[in-house]
């Protein structure tokens, strides 16, 4: 331990988390040579390539897939330890904070999470990674993720901290000269369900997120004529046919609307959608956190109010 050299290890981080070295020399404001020389270095230490060429970028070893968890683990508490001998100043901070968003939640929530830090903390770097709930435990614990925003999640631990951010009901959306704009009542329970539907999942199969909600309520299933894995492609049907789209307002933002679209009340009640954001009890006390999450929080509740 005595040979290596803390930096070679914020390299390693950073070339782990981009895939290329050039890019985590743009990220840590070196230049590529250096950061090829500081990889070589600990190449040599630890006797393993760490990373090897796959096509455009660097794919991770095994060893750097063990060893990526306890190096970002020591990095957040050294930083840690710092940040309590250090008075946080957002304006002068330095750092990424590596946020993990469901493929679905990223084009309605990230602008919002970005614009709360980058305007009053233009040094900290807000990464959005993709995650597997059900590691959500384990990314936080090892610093592979710093926080993560979704629904609901039980993360099976005490040491899994979360706050609820926002909380809406369920909407339809379509046209602003949908034949449903016409009516002068609002649609029935039949009536909704027998337009035609355009579904967001990820999933190769079963209910969206959507029908799993609505289930609690009805038992009649929607008729859905489109699947698609992103919001920005259900938005664009909506938009160009006579598709309707349902999703819960905190992920309705007034730019998604501002293109002809229009939102319109579900004929039945059904359960809250809360948005909440989750993170590691180790990081409970460290003050650039706890304002990144205080940012996050303002920024989502006062979009996400149902």
């Amino acid at each position: 331990m005595r040979r290596i050299d803390l930096n070679l290890l914020r390299v390693f981080d950073a070339v782990y988390a981009t895939g290329s070295a050039s890019a985590a020399a743009i990220q840590l404001h070196l230049t590529q040579p250096a950061v090829s020389h500081a990889l070589n270095r600990l190449r040599l230490q630890l006797k393993d390539p760490l990373f090897l060429r796959q096509g455009q970028g660097l794919a991770a070893t095994p060893a750097a897939h063990k060893l990526i968890g306890p190096v970002r683990k020591g990095l957040r508490d050294l930083e840690l330890a710092v940040n309590l001998v250090d008075d946080f100043d957002p304006m002068k901070a330095q750092l990424q904070f590596r946020i993990g968003v469901n493929a679905l939640m990223e084009s309605a929530l990230l602008p919002r999470v970005a614009a709360a830090v980058v305007k009053f903390a233009p040094g900290i770097r807000i990464e959005s990674v993709r995650y597997e709930r059900r590691a959500m435990a384990q990314a936080l614990a090892s610093s592979q993720l710093d926080a993560v925003i979704d629904i609901e999640v039980n993360a099976g631990t005490d040491t899994i901290h979360g706050r609820r951010l926002a909380t809406g009901a369920l909407v339809g959306i379509a046209r602003k000269d949908h034949a449903v704009f016409r009516r002068r009542r609002n649609i029935s329970v039949d009536q909704y369900m027998a337009l035609r539907h355009v579904t967001v999942s990820t999933r190769p199969q079963g209910p969206s997120f959507e029908d799993i909600v609505i289930s609690r309520t009805l038992t009649a299933s929607r008729s859905i004529a489109v699947r698609c894995q992103l919001l920005e492609t259900a938005f664009r049907l909506v938009r160009e046919t006579d598709l309707v789209l349902t999703l819960a307002t905190p992920f309705v933002d007034a730019t998604m609307l501002a293109e002809g679209l229009k939102t319109f009340p579900l004929p039945f009640e059904t359960p809250q959608v809360g948005i909440h954001l989750y993170w590691h009890a180790s990081s409970d006390g460290d003050r650039a956190h706890i304002w990144i999450r205080d940012a996050l929080a303002g920024a989502l509740a006062r979009r996400g109010r149902g």
